[in-house]
């Protein structure tokens, strides 16, 4: 006889503290932040300085520009964060967006192959010249589509107006995602 399993849907504020919980695992099994001092480690106060105390809510969302200008107190004076802690953020940040771009979906920070994964994609695929895309945003580079999109030039008289007032967002959601998709959010007033 089987068991049923039931999903267990967490209040938000345990679901922030699980968030939180993911950060300090992220620092400390990927990024080598020692457990026993991760409160005063460099990394954790420039982080907590910036506001990003959550991995799912902040970290992922931050951009190159954003780690690059991470400081910390030290000494009681602010202190721009080490460069090989920066580099060590800003690859995480890669491989966390390159992983989930293959995988189609977040990255668990819980698995525990993750750091050897890490250390792979750091040491053989990871450029710190390029500029970090979130796996959401990743876009092909196929040449031919690239080709194509610069000679269909869309018109407005193509698309008929949408005058149903039912289930309006429904249709407007998937019509801006559709656009986005292929790159054409340029040709619709976001407001």
């Amino acid at each position: 006889m089987g068991t049923a399993s039931t999903a267990i849907a967490l209040s938000p504020a345990e679901e922030k503290a699980a968030d939180k919980r993911r950060l300090l695992t992220a620092l400390v099994n990927v990024c080598g932040v020692p457990h026993a001092h991760w409160k005063t480690h460099p990394i954790a106060l420039a982080l907590k300085h910036d506001g990003v105390t959550q991995f799912n809510m902040d970290f992922i969302h931050m951009t190159a520009a954003d780690i690059n200008g991470l400081q910390h107190e030290k000494g009681g004076v602010l202190v721009p964060l080490e460069l090989n802690f920066k580099m060590m953020l800003r690859a995480f940040l890669a491989f966390y967006h390159h992983e989930s771009h293959k995988k189609r979906g977040g990255v668990n920070v819980l698995d525990t192959a993750l750091p050897a994964q890490f250390k792979v994609f750091r040491n053989s695929e990871h450029d710190p010249t390029k500029e970090i895309t979130p796996w959401g945003l990743a876009v092909s580079h196929n040449k031919g589509l690239a080709d194509w999109n610069k000679l269909v030039k869309p018109s407005a008289r193509d698309f008929k107006p949408f005058r149903e007032a039912n289930n309006w967002v429904d249709y407007k959601d998937v019509f801006l995602i559709t656009l986005e998709a292929q790159n054409l959010t340029h040709l619709v007033d976001p407001s």
